[in-house]
């Protein structure tokens, strides 16, 4: 499966487009826009992250033009910002762009 088909399906499922114009710039809501109305006229909108994922991948194997503007935008809107996608429970969870150096959690 395609990467990109898993990252923005995965951000999709996670709800990153509540506030993505606050964090992303337009890119994310415009991509996000992009693959609705490409998904608009299907009788059967992918409801789960893995339907979506495998709708995507089959939609960027279709078309390359398409593929490669999503990727533009998921780039512009991932390239200068940290995106946490956490599912299940943790004692510790950090979000962080760059360390510079070591990181300790006890």
């Amino acid at each position: 499966m395609d990467p990109l088909s898993l990252a923005i399906a995965g951000a999709l499922a996670a709800g990153v487009a509540t506030g993505a114009g606050e964090s992303t710039g337009a890119a994310l809501p415009a991509l996000f826009r992009r693959i609705r109305e490409r998904f608009a006229r299907r009788p059967e909108v992918p409801a789960s992250q893995a339907q979506l994922a495998t709708a995507l991948d089959e939609e960027f194997t279709r078309d390359p033009e398409f593929r490669q503007e999503c990727e533009n935008l998921w780039n512009q809107a991932t390239g200068n910002g940290v995106v946490n996608s956490f599912h299940g429970q943790a004692k510790n969870v950090v979000q962080v762009h760059d360390i510079h150096g070591g990181l300790t959690m006890e």
